[in-house]
């Protein structure tokens, strides 16, 4: 049986790092969905919870090891601005347009998706650089 624990390869406190551990996700996505939360809810409470559920959260076992194999988010070379919405479509697999789609609707009908966007530019990082050697 799976168990949520702060990770060790942590920014902050561990939390975002122990929920990406646990589903086995992109922590990334958890960091960049907590900011977006709190930004959207307001930023004291979110903390306050914040440090609350890190309080809650076991720490992990010294023998416990990162088992995280998920796949990892960068922004995709697929870009109109800042190629967010095409390393979304690229994680989850889907068509870049559509994420494109829904940044804009969010932005037009619900004000907030150019934050959102912003965010996530910052936070996603850029794709791995693969040197090659020539003989």
């Amino acid at each position: 049986m799976k168990k949520l624990y702060l990770s060790k390869d942590k920014k902050l406190l561990g939390l975002c790092g122990g929920i990406a551990d646990y589903f086995n996700i992109d922590p990334v996505l958890v960091r960049t969905a907590a900011v977006c939360i709190a930004f959207a809810v307001a930023i004291i409470p979110f903390v306050i919870a914040y440090l609350i559920m890190a309080l809650v959260f076991p720490a992990a076992p010294e023998d416990y090891t990162n088992v995280n194999t998920g796949k990892k988010i960068f922004k995709s070379t697929d870009k109109k601005i800042a190629g967010v919405c095409g390393g979304i479509a690229e994680y989850f697999n889907i068509d870049a347009t559509l994420v494109r789609l829904i940044f804009a609707l969010c932005v037009l009908l619900l004000g907030f998706g150019l934050t959102t966007y912003i965010i996530c530019a910052i936070m996603f990082p850029s794709q791995p650089i693969h040197y090659t050697t020539e003989s």
